[in-house]
C-alpha cells in the first residue's frame, strides 16, 4: 500500500473533462485526467482545491474531497488498507452519537468511463470493506446506513466514505461529511458517484423521461398529486408522461401532437403554440392554475402554474430568455430547463444562467450535467 498527497477529484461524464477544467478556472490550475471521467485537481499551493463549500460545479456529479490514493496486490489488502485510513474518521463520526448527524455510509464505485467489468470486484470490495469495520469497530458501525437509506436522511451523514476503484489494485479513498451548498443541496450529491438511478418505463413515448427523473432527484422534490405543470415543447410526450405519473395536470404546449396514450389523458390539456411566447393567460389560467376568461394584468397575486417544464431544441440564448421570462412574471413555482449546446463554444453562457437565477431571488437552485443529459445541461430551480 501507498499513499499520496491528498486530492480533489471530480466525476463527470466522459468527453466534458475540458469543460470541467475549464468551469473550474484557476481552482484547477494544476490537474490531470487520472481516466475518462476522473478529474484530479490540486491547488497550486498544495492546498485541496476542492474545499470551497460554494463550488458547484455544472460539469461535475460527484466530489471526493481530499482523496487519497492506494494500492494493494488483491481486494482484501485493498480492503485492509481502506479501514486502517478510514477507522479513526468512523471513531470520530460515531463519538457524535448524540447529535442528529451522526450516520456513516459508504460508497464504493467505478469511474463513469470505465470497464464495467471490474463492478464485481467494486461490489466484493465494499463488502470486505463493511465486513472489517462490522468485525473491529463493531459499536462504531452501528452508525452504518446502507446508500439507498442514507440518501433519504442525507442531512443526517456524518461521515461518507467513498472508494473510487480505478484499477484493479488502485483505488482512491474519500472521508468527508457533505456540506451544504447557499442554494440548496449538498457538495457531495447523495447517490453513489453522483448517478441517479432511474428505472426502465417502455410506456412514455420518448426516453427524454429519464433526466426528468433524475432532475427532480436533484431537486429533491417533483410535482404533486393536482400541481399544474407547463410543458413547453411538450411532444412527443416524455416529459409530459412524467408529470402525469407523479399525479400532475399538465398543459403542453407544441405545434406538434403528443404521441400514444398521453395526449388522450384527460388531466393533459393541449395547446397547439409557440413555447417562447406563450403565456398562461394565454391558456386562459389565472392564480394556481384557475381558468380565467379576457386577458388580465401581467401581475397575479400568485403563479398560475406550480411548475415550468421546457425541454425545447433552441439556442443556448433562448433558453436563458425562457427562464427570465417565467422567474421575472411570476408565473411558475418551479422550473426545469434544459439548455442546449452545439458543440462546447456556447458553455460561457451559463454563468449568465446562474446570474439571473440569483437576480430573480430563487432560494435554491442547481445547474446540472445530468447522468442522462447528452450536450445539454439542466437548470433546476424553485422561485421565490
Amino acid at each position: 500500500m501507498t499513499g499520496v498527497r491528498a486530492r480533489a477529484i471530480y466525476l463527470t461524464t466522459p468527453g466534458f473533462e475540458a469543460a470541467l477544467v475549464s468551469e473550474l478556472g484557476e481552482a484547477a490550475a494544476t490537474h490531470s485526467i487520472d481516466c475518462p471521467g476522473v478529474v484530479i485537481v490540486q491547488g497550486a499551493d498544495g492546498a485541496d482545491a476542492g474545499a470551497d463549500p460554494i463550488l458547484d460545479p455544472v460539469f461535475s456529479r460527484q466530489h471526493l474531497p481530499a482523496a487519497l490514493e492506494l494500492r494493494a496486490p488483491s481486494v482484501g489488502k485493498l480492503a485492509d488498507a481502506i479501514y486502517a485510513a478510514a477507522a479513526d474518521a468512523v471513531d470520530r463520526a460515531a463519538a457524535g452519537a448524540a447529535s442528529p448527524a451522526s450516520a456513516l455510509t459508504l460508497h464504493v464505485v467505478l469511474p463513469p468511463g470505465i470497464d464495467p467489468g471490474l463492478g464485481s470486484r467494486a461490489g466484493l470490495l465494499g463488502r470486505e470493506v463493511t465486513a472489517r469495520f462490522e468485525a473491529r469497530r463493531r459499536r462504531a458501525w452501528r452508525r452504518f446506513v446502507p446508500p439507498e437509506d442514507a440518501r433519504l436522511v442525507w442531512s443526517e451523514v456524518a461521515l461518507l466514505i467513498q472508494v473510487l476503484l480505478v484499477e484493479r489494485e488502485r483505488a482512491w479513498l474519500s472521508l468527508a461529511r457533505p456540506r451544504p451548498l447557499p442554494w440548496g443541496g449538498t457538495d457531495i450529491a447523495p447517490w453513489p458517484g453522483g448517478t441517479v438511478l432511474v428505472p426502465d418505463d417502455r410506456h412514455p413515448p420518448s426516453r427524454a423521461y429519464r433526466k426528468l427523473e433524475e432532475a427532480f432527484a436533484w431537486m429533491g422534490h417533483h410535482p404533486g398529486a393536482g400541481d399544474l405543470c407547463i410543458d413547453l415543447g411538450a411532444s412527443p410526450g416524455g416529459w409530459t408522461y412524467t408529470a402525469l405519473k407523479h399525479g400532475a395536470r399538465v398543459v403542453a404546449v407544441d405545434r406538434a401532437p403528443l404521441l400514444g396514450a398521453v395526449g388522450r389523458d384527460p388531466a393533459v390539456r393541449i395547446v397547439e403554440g409557440n413555447a417562447f411566447t406563450f403565456s398562461p393567460w394565454e391558456a386562459g389560467l389565472g392564480p394556481k392554475g384557475e381558468r380565467r376568461t379576457g386577458r388580465p394584468a401581467p401581475a397575479a397575486p400568485s403563479a398560475p402554474a406550480d411548475w415550468l417544464l421546457s425541454d425545447v431544441i433552441c439556442e443556448p440564448r433562448r433558453s436563458l430568455g425562457l427562464i427570465e421570462r417565467w422567474l421575472g412574471a411570476g408565473w411558475c413555482r418551479h422550473l426545469i430547463v434544459t439548455v442546449k449546446f452545439k458543440g462546447s463554444a456556447g458553455y460561457g453562457i451559463l454563468a449568465e444562467v446562474r446570474a439571473a437565477l440569483r437576480r430573480a431571488g430563487c432560494p435554491r437552485f442547481r445547474i446540472k450535467h445530468l447522468h442522462h443529459n447528452k450536450n445539454e445541461v439542466t437548470v433546476m430551480a424553485s422561485a421565490p
